[in-house]
């Protein structure tokens, strides 16, 4: 493990993936990230309709509190082991990848109980039962799902290091929301309107089934794996690089659902439902570059590893031209359509201003977009303390300015500030790539890009 430095490829061991192979499987990736966030969309819908507009608030805020734990509690590891697994398995080095895997299932088993800690302690705040009846209950339900969405983002990058990209997304993308849309339809039909705790848990208890099987794989692999003996170095080297990717995929994910959360606090749980319906809509603008991102972060390791950081220019471009591209539809269609797809949750929600809040966060998702794999490009490259150096700023500057939008502006306030922070978040990381890399990764880097795939 030799964190930064690119090494020369070893004749005979590993041959690089062509760009066809990776195109094809980064299409099918998109195909099942669209899938999946159709499915997403229509299951926050569902648990809308089958709720009133308090309880789907308080399930809004819960789910955003497991969300922000589940970006902690998993320290890191998903990132771990895409960075090392193809590096150690391409050089032909399995017992070292294995060595990794256990010590990385063991940090986040760590974290996950930590994580289910927290929320046992927010269940008993005295003051808290005062105004939300079932906050006990709701903080124990929101402690499974933390641990679920925690374990099953580590999973899910084991199985892509693998290029296993089935085995990777489907539970969770495909069969869980699935399963959550008929079971919410089958507990309203039989008890009627649902309660904040109970879509929370079913939500929560239906995950952990779904990665079932994968975990019971994953366990036995390991166990009768052959695994080297990690040297001191190499364990210092792991907790070195683990608290920069830990504070990397933390930071920018858990100021997301703080910022919901500050809303919730300010200006009460039914705006922040129509915020958090809001920002889940503008998601779907994120998931062509996340689906790319399933099959590029392998693909990155490896061939950073093996033949540089140029090596990587014209994946990085292309896939940030792709996004841009599809997110400018998306954009159209919010632009006309935008109203019409809040009403889908709920009535509240059709009003200009929470389909200017939609607009907004559209923007900032496109903006992201067009600066392509930047944040995935700086983690599997060695540059994650700078990164996290930004999102910490990004973060700091962000909180106390989204919160006196909030209070002085009101939702558009609040989404706007939201917005400016990310585009922070994501501007300034293109500037270290390209100064520290020479790679340009943005949609301005396709030109280049292109010229880089023809003679692929």
């Amino acid at each position: 493990m030799q964190e930064g430095k690119a090494t020369k490829a070893v004749p005979g061991r590993f041959r690089l993936p062509r760009l066809g192979g990776l195109a094809g499987a980064g299409t099918v990736a998109v195909a099942i990230k669209l899938s999946s966030a159709a499915l997403n969309f229509l299951m926050f819908v569902v648990a809308a309709m089958l709720t009133d507009v308090r309880s789907f608030g308080l399930f809004s805020t819960a789910f955003a509190a497991a969300s922000l734990v589940s970006f902690i509690n998993v320290v890191g590891q998903q990132s771990i082991i895409l960075r090392y697994w193809p590096q150690h398995a391409g050089a032909g080095n399995l017992p070292a990848a294995y060595a990794v895997l256990l010590r990385s299932i063991v940090t986040v088993l760590v974290g996950l109980a930590a994580g289910t800690i927290v929320f046992v302690f927010a269940s008993v705040l005295p003051w808290a039962d005062a105004s939300i009846p079932e906050w006990r209950q709701l903080c124990l339900c929101a402690a499974l799902m933390a641990a679920m969405l925690g374990w099953s983002e580590f999973l899910s990058s084991v199985f892509r290091a693998r290029d296993r990209l089935f085995a990777a997304l489907l539970p969770r993308d495909i069969v869980w929301r699935l399963a959550v849309i008929v079971a919410l339809g089958v507990a309203w039909w039989l008890n009627g309107p649902l309660s904040a705790v109970a879509v929370t848990l079913i939500c929560a208890g239906l995950l952990g089934l779904c990665l079932l099987g994968q975990t019971i794989g994953i366990f036995a692999d390991v166990l009768k794996a052959e695994k080297a003996k990690l040297t001191a170095v190499e364990k210092s080297e792991f907790l070195k690089v683990t608290f920069g990717l830990w504070g990397v995929n933390a930071v920018p994910p858990a100021l997301g659902q703080i910022n919901t959360l500050i809303v919730a606090g300010i200006l009460g749980a039914e705006i922040a439902g129509g915020v958090f319906v809001a920002e889940r809509t503008a998601r779907l603008i994120d998931l062509p570059l996340n689906g790319i991102n399933q099959v590029l972060a392998p693909h990155i390791s490896r061939n950073y590893h093996l033949s540089g950081a140029t090596s990587v220019q014209h994946s990085a471009s292309a896939a940030a031209m792709a996004s841009f591209l599809i997110a400018l539809a998306v954009m159209a269609v919010f632009s006309v359509g935008g109203m019409q797809l809040l009403g889908l949750f709920d009535a509240a929600y059709v009003n200009t201003t929470m389909w200017i809040v939609l607009l907004i966060f559209g923007l900032s998702s496109t903006l992201g977009a067009a600066c392509g794999p930047t944040a995935l490009l700086l983690q599997l490259t060695g540059h994650q303390d700078v990164l996290l150096r930004i999102f910490t700023l990004a973060s700091t500057a962000g909180i106390p300015l989204v919160a006196w939008a909030a209070w002085q502006l009101g939702p558009i306030g609040a989404a706007a500030a939201i917005a400016l922070v990310f585009a922070l978040a994501n501007l300034l990381p293109v500037r270290v790539a390209i100064r520290s890399l020479g790679v340009n990764p943005t949609v301005f880097g396709w030109s280049g890009g292109l010229s880089g795939w023809r003679k692929g």
